[in-house]
């Protein structure tokens, strides 16, 4: 049996050889037992490359150990369709919540939170709960009060405030994205006014993200071209879409059903600004950017929208859409088809 390769040579403490010197450090897939299962996860071990024994030469110490334990409990909970130890600390991160904060607020022991997020796996009841604070701060903020003897009055006047401002995010949030599903009622289905892919507001709200971390001064008018040579690279290449947006002839090019919602979504920041010819919206990243995760074609062709025109103005790729022939063929006001994008210029 061939002996597997280290990934990296460190130079630490040997229990072996009782000194220290240069290690293999070492990753590999294998199955563990968890509550009678056998899981596949990633685990990570040290070996010694001057024993030789019989019962081995490789260890595993305390931090790096709990660290396999807790993947292998994050393989099986995702078998069995449980919130990752990672979800729930996001969860309780996403409101401020200390670990017995969280706790409290589901009326659980002290620690069973930070059991949750460090060795123990939730039952499906502990579970459902923990998804209803992940996606309904109105049930939190319901739960906050009802414990509030849990909290001081200082602290408990904190998360009150911190969560009546995020629901009122959120609901706006909410409203603008059913706005958008309300406008695209009639395109429920693949065609050639779509792109022959349904509305995708996940991947619109990361791609609009990515433009805005990757492509500098970005505002509006630009970021709507922007979507429009993504979708149509896309579709030129695969047969497809990549958003499901739909668009039409305006005097400014391509422009998406939905326009005035789609800028909202909540991967990115929006400021107003007056200028002489009206309002314009700058469209920038948030404080802790977004990293959306794309396929290697979607990557690939992100890639080159922004690179073509992350220093072109709104005006300047307007004007590059009016000479597109596809633009120059579609009568004002109606919907560009996808059917009829070959030939670009990019």
């Amino acid at each position: 049996m061939l002996k597997p390769k280290p990934v990296e040579i460190v130079n630490r403490d040997c229990p072996f050889c009782d000194c220290v010197h240069d290690v293999e450090y070492h990753i590999e897939s294998a199955k563990i037992p968890v509550k009678g299962e056998l899981v596949d996860c990633v685990v990570e071990y040290y070996g010694c490359p001057i024993t030789v024994s019989d019962n081995g030469n490789s260890w595993t110490p305390g931090g790096m150990l709990d660290g396999n334990l807790l993947r292998a409990r994050d393989a099986y909970r995702t078998q069995h369709g449980l919130l990752s130890s990672g979800e729930i600390i996001d969860i309780r991160k996403k409101y401020g919540f200390t670990q017995k904060e969280l706790a409290n607020l589901l009326g659980w022991g002290d620690i069973t939170v930070s059991r949750y997020e460090t060795s123990h796996i939730q039952d499906e009841t502990y579970d459902r709960e923990l998804r209803m604070v992940m996606c309904n701060p109105v049930f939190v903020l319901e739960e906050l009060v009802k414990h509030k003897k849990s909290y001081n009055d200082d602290r408990f006047a904190e998360l009150r405030s911190k969560l009546e401002d995020m629901i009122l995010t959120e609901g706006n949030v909410a409203l603008k994205r059913q706005e958008l599903r309300n406008r695209y009622v009639k395109f429920n289905a693949g065609c050639e006014a779509n792109g022959y892919k349904l509305l995708d507001l996940d991947k619109i709200a990361d791609i609009i993200a990515y433009f805005a971390n990757y492509v500098g001064n970005l505002y509006k008018v630009k970021l709507m071209k922007l979507f429009w040579y993504t979708d149509v690279l896309h579709f030129n290449k695969h047969g497809v879409a990549m958003t499901g947006l739909v668009y039409q002839h305006k005097q400014l090019g391509a422009l998406p059903i939905g326009h005035n919602e789609i800028i909202y979504l909540p991967t990115v920041d929006v400021i107003e600004e007056e200028t002489e010819y009206g309002a314009s919206y700058h469209i920038i990243p948030l404080e802790r950017p977004v990293n959306p995760v794309f396929t290697l074609e979607e990557q690939e062709i992100l890639t080159k929208v922004a690179q073509r025109f992350k220093s072109v103005t709104g005006k300047d790729i307007s004007e590059h859409m009016h000479g597109e022939n596809v633009y120059k063929n579609t009568a004002d006001g109606d919907i560009i088809l996808f059917s009829r994008v070959g030939g670009i210029t990019l």
